[in-house]
Parts: structure tokens; sequence; C-alpha cells
């Protein structure tokens, strides 16, 4: 039988490295003819739907002073990759309203990840996965702006 907190961490593990095998073979398939799209979904499969998938999902399981039970763990993961959907197929298809919501459902999924820390084990690792939290909220919104102003609106 596996850990409490392996088991919290492997529905986001698996698809975070899931995701980085995706996006390194879309980078190997679009290399002679790469457009400014794919090479930002490249980027971000790898950077925000794989590693960092992987860190909130294993930092939070590892970290938190009760890891997070079954319900938790797939209704953070089902926000987080909806809207992660929603902000790739949002900016695939210039459609704004579908970045916008997909950066809703994406906010509301860190913001549980964040709740998910308010306890932790050790506090200086807790203290930098806040950061790092933060800091992927910040760059949330930033993209928010740069798909809004892009588009026009």
């Amino acid at each position: 039988m596996l850990n409490p907190r392996a088991v919290a961490a492997l529905p986001f593990v698996a698809v975070g490295i899931a995701a980085v095998i995706v996006g390194g073979a879309t980078a190997a398939a679009v290399a002679y003819q790469p457009t400014e799209h794919l090479v930002w979904m490249v980027a971000y499969l790898v950077l925000v739907v794989g590693v960092m998938q992987c860190a909130f999902g294993a930092g939070q399981a590892w970290l938190a002073q009760d890891p997070p039970r079954g319900r938790v763990t797939w209704g953070q993961w089902g926000l987080f990759n909806l809207g992660n959907a929603g902000v790739i197929a949002g900016t695939l298809g210039n459609r704004f309203g579908l970045v916008a919501g997909g950066t809703l459902l994406f906010v509301f999924a860190i913001a549980w990840f964040l709740y998910g820390v308010r306890a932790v084990r050790w506090r200086g690792w807790g203290m930098a996965y806040r950061a790092l939290v933060g800091l992927v909220f910040a760059s949330s919104l930033i993209g928010l702006v740069i798909s809004m102003l892009g588009k026009g609106n």
C-alpha cells in the first residue's frame, strides 16, 4: 500500500511528467517550422502543466501537516488541468474569453494549493512553496494581460 503522501502526489506527478514528454515531442515535431503559438505552447506544457504541476502537487503532499485526501487531490487536479486546457485552447484559438476562464480556474487551483499548506511540517520549505505559488499566480495575471492586449481588447 502506498504512503498517503505518495497517493496525494501521484496524479499531479503522472500528468506533469506526461506534459513534459508531450511538450518535448511537440518541440521536436515543430522544430523546422515553429510558430509563435506553438513555441509558447511547448514552453507552457513543460513549465506550467509539467514542472509546476509536479511541484505544486508533490510539494503540498510532502509539506502539509496532513496530506490532502482523495476529494481534495482530485478537485485540485481537475481545476488545475481544466484551467490549463482553457488557457492553451484559448491562446491557440485566439479566444480571450477561454483564456480568461482557464486562468480563473487555474487561479482557484493554486489558491487551493496555497490553502493546503496553511499548516506545514517544515517552515522554511513552506515559505519557499508559498513564494513559488505566489510567483506563478503573478505570472498567470501577467499572461492574462498579455493575452488581452494581444487580442486588441
